[in-house]
């Protein structure tokens, strides 16, 4: 028996009687013999049923050419080369640690200070930037209007009160090219103070670098290996964000548990990895001290905990590759302080975080020495309004609104930072 367009056909109470009334009379159907027509006969083509081209079996395709790449087979993960029993954890920037920073300073076990470092908020302010405020407006307005990009946006949802208001669908620029422009664009404009302090020529902007790294948390590694979007590197390292008084306080200091559950939780488990450390560029490269790390953010729902947590462990599986480069593989406790920083930008501003690497041992959140971090709040360059369809003409359309042209200034001293010139005026 199956369901037939006349049984189904005219019924409007669909109760259970009048249902098992129709299965009754209609839920029948015979199938009928197959009829070959004379004139097909007579002209002699061979007539199969459909039910015996189901019984035979279907002959193996094979591609012209043996060894085409698209259509060779994939390798089961078990058969692969970086096939390990034990798993390990996997991390990227997509991962969203739910409790922010509290869950990732467990796993760096690193102390987290609010604000910028000293040594970058005296540089607040201390170059100025000639025709700032026109230069960014212009910079916000090619990242955000003077683009030919048409690409088919998201589907914007209704707020609560027009919840049946439906959204064309929009054409434009995406969020993350905006960021990218935007952040190619801030990087030129401190780039242009080279002509007031000279050792900037020898900042180097690396795209794309792959980064490869581990980090051992309780018997159990955690493997990053993705690509960066871009990484500042220069002539020199960073110089520690902390002195030694810092590191002894660190000693005392205890980061809050989230017991029951383990700080690992958002991670996933996998079996096909490698225990290696790259950085993104050899040792022996001229202007090999990575000095910024840059990445665009993936997702406008996440929190600014979320992301500086995000931020803080890329920075902490970059220093820690940095470490086995510089230190060993063995290293636990550096003899010298690794110092990177992060920024992750957005399409209306960027988030600044600050990483001092000082020990690896991180079996033990509470015993010995702590890694620091400092975060800053969200710089806000300027607001994005969307348009309102269903209000006055003024109101229609996109807004850009709220522009602060001293938002640049954290960015600046972050870029600043390292430069023998500033340092030694500062002295």
């Amino acid at each position: 028996m199956r369901l037939t367009r006349k049984l189904c056909a005219g019924i409007r109470d669909v109760t259970v009687r009048n249902w098992n009334i129709q299965w009754q009379r209609h839920g029948k159907f015979n199938d009928q013999p197959v009829k070959v027509p004379p004139a097909l006969v007579q002209k002699g083509v061979e007539i199969v049923d459909a039910k015996e081209l189901l019984k035979r079996k279907a002959v193996p395709w094979s591609p012209p050419v043996a060894d085409d790449l698209r259509w060779a087979e994939a390798v089961p993960p078990e058969e692969r080369a970086d096939w390990k029993t034990e798993p390990a954890y996997s991390f990227s920037h997509e991962v969203q640690l739910y409790e922010g920073m509290k869950q990732a300073c467990l796993i760096a076990k690193a102390q987290h200070f609010e604000g910028l470092p000293p040594a970058v908020q005296e540089l607040v302010g201390a170059v100025p930037t000639p025709d700032r405020d026109l230069l960014l407006q212009r910079l916000i307005m090619l990242s955000q209007c003077w683009n030919t990009d048409e690409t088919r946006l998201p589907k914007r949802k209704a707020p609560p009160h027009k919840i049946l208001w439906k959204f064309k669908r929009a054409y434009g620029i995406t969020a993350t090219k905006s960021s990218e422009i935007l952040l190619r664009s801030l990087l030129r404009l401190c780039q242009s103070h080279v002509g007031d302090l000279p050792s900037l020529a020898a900042r180097r902007q690396t795209y794309q670098p792959l980064l490869h790294s581990h980090v051992m948390y309780r018997d159990k590694a955690i493997v990053q290996r993705e690509s960066l979007d871009c990484v500042v590197s220069s002539d020199s390292w960073l110089p520690p964000f902390a002195g030694e008084d810092a590191l002894d306080e660190s000693v005392a200091h205890r980061i809050p548990d989230m017991w029951p559950v383990l700080p690992t939780v958002d991670f996933t488990d996998i079996h096909n990895y490698e225990l290696d450390s790259l950085p993104g560029f050899s040792r022996e490269r001229q202007f090999g001290c990575p000095h910024t790390i840059l990445q665009i953010g993936r997702s406008s729902e996440w929190s600014v905990g979320q992301c500086q947590a995000s931020q803080l462990l890329t920075c902490l599986l970059y220093t820690a590759a940095l470490a086995r480069h510089k230190f060993g593989d063995n290293v636990r406790i550096l003899p010298e302080p690794i110092s990177i920083q992060h920024v992750s930008m957005q399409p209306t501003g960027f988030l600044l975080t600050f990483f001092q690497l000082n020990t690896l041992d991180l079996d033990n959140s509470e015993a010995g020495v702590k890694n620091l971090v400092w975060t800053a709040d969200k710089c806000q360059l300027f607001e994005k309004i969307l348009g309102q369809p269903w209000m006055p003409q003024p109101l229609k359309r996109d807004r850009l609104v709220h522009f602060d042209g001293a938002a640049f200034e954290p960015f600046l001293a972050a870029y600043l930072n390292g430069c023998p010139e500033l340092a030694s005026s500062a002295s």
